[in-house]
């Protein structure tokens, strides 16, 4: 602003964010008179600095009456903006679990208290929206005008299996069943529950979604279902197929007949005398005399995290506390990749490499035909020589659209094979037959805490740290 300040004029300081004004007096050095302001004078001051709002003029005329020295006073205020709320989802069903078992304070496991999905009620309420609310504007000290950040409204939820109400701000469900959220996406999708035993009372079970078995299964029962599967009760001679994941809350006694294949991840409270392939982890108390095939990882949990007898495998690794037994039980432990999954995947490769050397082939027979067809004026289109081609080809296309699915998700396994180990926190004993890659030693001394891998000389041992 125009015009000088007098002599010894307070010092006017603005807050960073510009909602706060304070004025200094300078401290008298006692050789010159103190000089004195007026509350008009010292307004003028702050206008000179360019302070006009929020101005404190009380304060100003306290200021004038008894000077502070050698001290900020705060003489304007500011109005900050009032930033607002964006659109947000309040879900009414849990959306998140935890999949590992409370360890009891014995150092049990307590299976039962996983929580594996989520049931609605036709007509329940999923979804509430809560639409943005936009901010307020605010003010400086010196007049500016300060802008809240704008917020935004979310899309509607997409998915299916419910429904959304007129104002368009209540989800309800439509069908009764399994309802999970996956990326901002709700679906409910219907569920097949027994509250009882499985076996031959019931007959065997195939089921498009989710099965929830409420007892156990027995007498040779077949659980095929193309979701997860939920077993409250015993396992014992059957066979069960879940596309997703598994979860056995009161373990497994196959009596060597029960076989199990689960396409997602695997939970157990134990497993005896089984035949188990798994496409993910695994997560059990204790494995007796099975055979177990894993794509991912072994963990496992409680005071008796054991692996006695059998044969387990895990790509990505495993942990226990016991390996083996003090009377000497062959164990056979394996992580990694070994030969025969290297061997499955390069024949694998060569067999997508036959195809598509076929195929070019045929594509080849078919641009002759084409041309022949040009030269001579004659529409090959509908020959049958032709015509097989084309089926061929188009066959064989599908093929290897299929194979390379699969040698793709091959490669992911063995990927995520690198450097895995076998972590045994309690003992490994004697009688345990390790291999790691294609690496393989026996253990002929009990160990305490080591850690299994591989080196470039081979299987090596190392203590674990506590």
């Amino acid at each position: 602003m125009a015009g000088a300040l007098p002599p010894f004029a307070p010092k006017v300081q603005v807050s960073s964010n510009g909602l706060e004004a304070t004025m200094t007096f300078k401290i008298p050095d006692g050789k010159n008179e103190v000089p004195s302001f007026t509350a008009a004078q010292l307004l003028g001051i702050l206008n000179h600095a360019g302070v006009t709002f929020g101005i404190d003029q009380d304060m100003l005329s306290r200021l004038s009456d008894s000077p502070i020295y050698g001290r900020a006073v705060k003489v304007a205020e500011g109005s900050p903006q009032v930033q607002g709320t964006p659109g947000y989802f309040e879900y009414t069903f849990e959306t998140k679990f935890n999949r590992k078992p409370t360890i009891r304070p014995d150092g049990t496991a307590d299976y039962m208290s996983i929580k594996t999905i989520e049931t609605v009620e036709a007509g329940d309420v999923v979804a509430i929206y809560h639409p943005a609310v936009q901010g307020s504007r605010g003010m400086s000290v010196r007049g500016r005008i300060l802008e809240p950040k704008p917020v935004r409204d979310l899309p509607p939820l997409i998915g299916r299996g419910f429904d959304r109400s007129a104002d368009k701000l209540t989800y309800t469900a439509k069908i009764s069943g399994k309802i999970e959220l996956n990326q901002g996406k709700i679906n409910i999708s219907p569920v097949h529950e027994v509250n009882g035993d499985v076996g031959i009372d019931t007959g065997n079970i195939k089921f498009n979604g989710d099965v929830i078995i409420h007892g156990g299964v027995r007498d040779g029962a077949v659980i095929d279902a193309a979701g997860n599967v939920i077993i409250d009760g015993l396992i014992e001679d059957c066979e069960i197929r879940s596309g997703k994941d598994l979860f056995l809350l009161s373990g497994v006694k196959g009596n060597e007949k029960t076989v199990i294949n689960c396409g997602g991840s695997l939970t157990a409270q134990f497993v005896e005398f089984a035949v188990i392939s798994c496409s993910g982890n695994i997560t059990a108390d204790y494995f007796f005399k099975s055979k177990i095939n894993c794509d991912g990882r072994i963990e496992l949990n409680g005071n008796n995290a054991s692996i006695i007898g059998g044969y387990v495998s895990a790509v990505q690794g495993i942990e226990a506390n016991d390996i083996g037994n003090s009377f000497g039980t062959i164990t056979n432990i394996s992580v990694g990749i070994d030969l025969e999954r290297t061997a499955a995947f390069e024949m694998l490769a060569k067999k997508i490499e036959a195809i598509n050397s076929n195929v070019l082939k045929i594509k080849k027979g078919i641009e002759d035909f084409d041309k022949i067809g040009a030269e001579r004026g004659i529409n090959y289109k509908e020959d049958p020589r032709r015509m097989q081609l084309l089926r061929v080809r188009i066959r064989d296309e599908a093929i290897v659209l299929e194979e390379t699915k699969r040698l793709q998700k091959m490669k992911e396994i063995i990927v995520a094979g690198k450097d895995a180990s076998i972590r045994v926190l309690r003992r490994l004993y004697a009688g345990a037959n390790i291999s790691v890659d294609d690496h393989h030693v026996t253990i002929t001394d009990t160990h305490d805490r080591v850690e299994i891998f591989k080196s470039p000389e081979g299987v090596k041992l190392r203590k674990i740290k506590i």
